[in-house]
């Protein structure tokens, strides 16, 4: 049986007189390790060092966690894990059949009560191994009853009277598998598009709907449509998705055809045979996830401006999105709201705003993380979930277990990422060219892509009513 395994070095220095860290070292996937610094009691210049090593068995149900204990650092009293990443599709203790510290039956020592003590843990679903006593390296294994998906998640180490809180993949989604995941690569800086579409096909993404084109209207192949740039608060490279209307007003990919509108976006590849695992295919259950962060002033209109979709890729009805993340305004640009927009075309079963009147001002130069769910039958399952990482404030947290989530003759439904939006009564072919005096220059930032599946369709390729 194969293992995946991900290494952390952590240096966590913990005193009363200094709140700060001397050194962290870290290799992939985390990228940054946050301290719970405010450790009363502590003796002054401690250091508390440990490597961790997590080890995630590729059947999905085997995780092992090893801490290895350097020089002058302190035993572990308890290691606690957050299970709670994926609402109610999150395993639970009651979910962990074997439980093992060091080769020795650990079963009696776990447990998800925390008690009172310096870690101040911000979930109900965990799992904490309690009593580890004394030893040079700690390895905690637990077996679960299914198959869970890999999540990013927290633990909680206690060593003497501190607490170090450290970033570690942990079960996640019962059922699911990951098909695939992006981040955005350094080596993308200064790339021109074609560079960046190769490089998302890679992962099974496309970018291929953008205004650097040539001829028609809205062509504008002079602009940088897609930046990659270092992002502070995240302490990582992403994509920054641009759209224009100074100096050039973007079009639609030169299109003459709709010559109302702007679009800048990437998707999952046009492609159902070698990436339907990133596609919804008919009956099949996918979980999405991303984060994106809009600017401050971020400027919508009365019309369509769409930063996410779910869209059919065929069909007699493929028309119009399935599913849009949108942000909106009053006529005259007051009232900015987020909305989430169900339609279903040629049927009577649209549900329209589903969300409504979620204060744009919440999203507004603040990332956020995305958790999308959806069950692709006409009967189906829609749960949208966005949580402000700053602070952790859930701005939207919607389900629906009976919503049509198929267009009918369609064989697979994409998802879309960027800026889609009318000019909002003005048009590309007019003399002069018009546009809403709302809209402006704007800029919508992505990164941290993951789809994951259960119950694949065998035959995702045939179109279904």
């Amino acid at each position: 049986m194969r293992s995946v395994v991900r290494r952390f070095v952590i240096f966590a220095c913990l005193s009363t007189m200094s709140l700060g860290c001397r050194q962290e070292k870290l290799s992939a996937p985390a990228t940054s390790v946050p301290v719970v610094s405010n450790v009363p009691g502590a003796p002054n210049n401690s250091d508390y060092a440990i490597a961790l090593e997590v080890t995630k068995m590729t059947d999905g149900y085997n995780w092992k966690y090893t801490l290895t204990k350097q020089k002058g650092a302190r035993d572990i009293s308890y290691f606690l894990l957050n299970l709670g990443n994926c609402g109610e599709s999150s395993p639970t203790i009651g979910s962990i059949r074997n439980a093992k510290v060091n080769g020795t039956d650990w079963m009696a020592h776990i447990t998800a009560a925390n008690g009172n003590n310096q870690c101040s843990v911000n979930t109900s679903n965990f799992v904490k191994f309690e009593n580890l006593g004394a030893a040079s390296q700690y390895i905690i294994e637990f077996t679960l009853d299914t198959l869970y998906s890999e999540v990013n998640s927290l633990c909680w180490l206690k060593a003497g009277t501190s607490c170090l809180t450290v970033p570690v993949p942990a079960p996640g989604c019962k059922g699911y598998q990951l098909t695939t995941s992006m981040v955005t690569d350094s080596a993308m800086v200064g790339k021109p598009y074609s560079a960046i579409n190769t490089y998302m096909k890679t992962f099974g993404f496309d970018y291929s709907e953008h205004p650097s084109c040539s001829g028609g209207y809205g062509g504008h192949p002079d602009g940088i449509h897609c930046d990659t740039e270092w992002d502070s608060f995240l302490k990582k490279y992403v994509f920054r998705f641009n759209i224009h209307i100074d100096p050039v007003i973007d079009g639609d990919r030169c299109s003459a055809g709709t010559v109302d509108r702007q679009r800048n976006e990437m998707k999952s590849a046009t492609n159902n045979t070698t990436w339907a695992k990133v596609q919804g295919n008919w009956d099949e259950w996918q979980r999405l996830e991303w984060k994106f962060k809009l600017p401050a002033g971020f400027q919508p209109t009365n019309s369509f401006c769409h930063i996410h979709q779910l869209k059919a890729q065929d069909g007699p009805y493929h028309g119009s999105p399935l599913i849009t993340i949108t942000p909106r305004s009053d006529k005259d640009g007051g009232n900015k709201r987020i909305q989430i927009i169900h339609s279903v075309d040629g049927a009577s079963t649209g549900k329209g705003k589903i969300v409504d009147n979620i204060p744009l001002a919440d999203f507004e130069d603040q990332w956020v993380q995305v958790q999308e769910e959806m069950h692709f039958t006409h009967h189906g399952y829609y749960s949208c979930k966005i949580t402000r990482i700053s602070d952790g404030k859930v701005l939207i947290d919607f389900k629906d277990d009976n919503i049509d989530m198929w267009r009918k003759g369609s064989s697979y439904i994409r998802n879309k990422y960027g800026i889609y939006r009318s000019l909002a009564g003005g048009k590309l072919d007019q003399t002069p060219v018009g546009q809403s005096p709302l809209l402006k220059n704007e800029s919508l930032w992505l990164t941290d892509f993951k789809v994951y599946e259960k119950h694949p369709n065998p035959d995702p390729g045939a179109p279904h009513d």
